[in-house]
């Protein structure tokens, strides 16, 4: 089998897969595994938080990657992080654990490689076709996973796929993440300590006068004592991720963005004044991609009603957060009042509130502070019968997207991807998998299901 994409989710899928006994080939763009969490330097991982009743939601590959970030200093502990909801941890630290983990399972590893192009017989995937330095050629498979973020293997194969919301075919906006050097971290407000509310006082003064921000970011610390530094989720940008222009033009301008607010923190924030812009991320960070039209769709009632299901392979706990798709900083994002597309949002000219209400969530807590089951179907494409997908490329709605795309959710579907197609190698069928088997070896391999 071919898993598409090692981020977080086809990091999970490519172990799952190859500990079940799958030959298995994880294929990756950059010249290096954990996507998001490395190549974005998302360096906290959410969707996380247990059930009001104490249920948990992760667990498996999530918590072995985690516990192995931890023992060398470089995470938040997993018991300690699901108390908090939320786990910090080092991009570097993940890099080196990912491929230990991928190589450790038996899995065949392939970086610079880009899936350019795709084979279909009828409802069967045939093929990839990779492009990378020796050229392009395609890789034969039984099974395919698709965990590429923007459902490229879906695209490339004519398979239905959506993408944004109803009204415009707007997605979430986009962040490129500063991390911001030099730092005297015993001064500078980070979540859990003081001085938030000033800062976040400072930052809407500068908005107001045009800084290009749309919030102050608290960050957390990291859990290596020995840095100095913080990254700082603090840039908003619009357009579509699947066109290399509108990329273009994001990332040119989260740089730019980025480099002002960063002389904004040397000069105004306590604890800053010997700062340095130390990077911006390898890539921009996308929230929201094409999502695969699957045998089941999870939607935004699903997640503000804390569905249950008999046929679920994950759960989560992370509630709606719709990044405002218009992307607003400066004094706009002031306008706004908020980071969430909402009811209460302060922008009361917007079309989505005159025109299109109805597909504005007016909160984004799940009921009971309970989770929602992500069923196996929303893994299998409706149209070829060997494409599996996991992570923000899952077949669910706009809304529901908003909660689905962190990296608690995108690797817990990742494990079932890969554990399911391991069960489909030998037929090729991923429809056919029996789902209360698929539950049962999950749970055994410490799946949360």
């Amino acid at each position: 089998m071919l898993v598409a994409g090692g981020g977080p989710g086809g990091i999970c899928a490519a172990v799952a897969a190859a500990r079940a006994g799958a030959r298995t080939l994880l294929v990756e763009r950059y010249g290096f595994l954990g996507g998001i969490a490395t190549a974005g330097w998302v360096d906290l991982l959410l969707g996380i938080a247990p059930a009001r009743t104490g249920e948990m939601v992760v667990g498996g590959i999530f918590r072995e990657i985690v516990d192995e970030m931890a023992a060398l200093g470089c995470a938040r502990p997993f018991d300690e992080g699901i108390a908090k909801g939320r786990i910090p941890f080092e991009p570097e630290a993940f890099k080196l654990v990912a491929d230990t983990m991928v190589l450790g399972s038996g899995a065949d590893l392939l970086l610079h490689s880009v899936v350019s192009d795709a084979i279909v017989e009828g409802d069967r995937l045939q093929a990839v076709v990779l492009e990378g330095k020796s050229g392009a050629h395609a890789v034969e498979a039984g099974v395919f996973v698709d965990a590429t973020g923007d459902a490229d293997v879906v695209a490339r194969s004519g398979a239905r796929w959506e993408m944004g919301r109803p009204a415009d075919g707007r997605v979430q906006a986009m962040s490129l993440i500063p991390q911001m050097g030099g730092l005297n971290l015993d001064r500078v407000p980070t979540r859990g300590g003081g001085a938030s509310e000033n800062a976040q006082a400072l930052m809407r003064e500068a908005m107001l006068a045009g800084l290009p921000a749309y919030r102050w970011h608290t960050p957390e610390r990291s859990p290596d004592e020995r840095q100095d530094a913080l990254s700082f989720n603090v840039t908003h940008l619009s357009g579509d991720p699947t066109d290399v222009r509108d990329l273009t033009r994001a990332e040119v301008k989260g740089r730019r963005d980025a480099w002002e607010i960063a002389c904004w923190m040397r000069e105004t924030v306590p604890g800053m004044e010997r700062s340095h812009l130390q990077l911006t991320a390898h890539m921009v960070g996308v929230r929201e991609s094409r999502r695969m039209v699957g045998l089941e769709t999870v939607s935004g009632d699903d997640v503000l009603a804390s569905r249950k299901r008999p046929d679920t392979i994950a759960r989560c706990t992370f509630g709606l957060d719709v990044h405002c798709p218009m992307a607003h900083t400066g004094p706009e994002a002031v306008e706004v009042g908020g980071v969430a597309c909402r009811r209460s949002c302060g922008k009361r000219d917007c079309h989505m509130l005159t025109q299109h209400l109805d597909e504005v969530p007016a909160h984004g807590a799940a009921a009971d502070r309970s989770w929602y089951d992500i069923p196996w179907g929303a893994l299998v494409s409706a149209d070829l019968r060997n494409l599996a997908t996991c992570g923000r490329s899952v077949s669910a709605d706009h809304r529901a997207m908003a909660s689905l795309r962190v990296m608690g959710p995108a690797m817990a579907t990742g494990q079932a991807a890969g554990q399911g197609a391991a069960m489909a190698a030998a037929s090729g069928d991923l429809t056919q998998v029996d789902v209360t088997e698929l539950q049962r070896r999950l749970r055994e391999a410490g799946a949360a299901v």
